[in-house]
């Protein structure tokens, strides 16, 4: 009990300083910098996701992953048609990552991207609405 007290507190302070960090975009990739106007939290467990639905409204999407469980995990974005759209890197427990991108209108599937682990149970959705 003790232990999950101080990862959500952890995690909410990772968060805190994530929300005054200015986005950068995607330094790999050269992703231009966003500006979230919504944001979503997600912690990926052995072996689920918490909150298994993500419901939003907005175009922007921040997302905060952390990896509450032992096992390396990610969480990945794909659309109706099985195209990933965008994921957070693979993290290591306790670790987390705040992921932003332009997202339309939609429901998505949220999963962890590592062999095995969608089947595993590391699944949910993702419920985008306009503003």
């Amino acid at each position: 009990m003790r232990n999950s007290l101080i990862r959500t507190l952890a995690f909410a302070g990772v968060l805190a300083l994530a929300a005054c960090t200015p986005s950068t975009g995607n330094q790999a990739t050269g992703t231009p910098a966003v500006s979230p106007d919504v944001s979503a939290t997600v912690q990926v467990l052995d072996f689920k996701l918490n909150p298994s639905t993500v419901t939003v409204t907005g175009t922007t999407l921040a997302l905060a992953v952390m990896n509450a469980g032992p096992t390396v995990h990610n969480v990945t974005v794909r659309d109706a048609a099985g195209t990933v759209l965008f994921g957070s890197k693979d993290l290591r427990e306790g670790e987390s990552e705040t992921v932003t991108h332009d997202i339309t209108p939609g429901t998505y599937v949220l999963f962890c991207s590592l062999a095995g682990h969608e089947s595993l149970g590391i699944k949910g959705t993702l419920i985008v609405s306009a503003p």
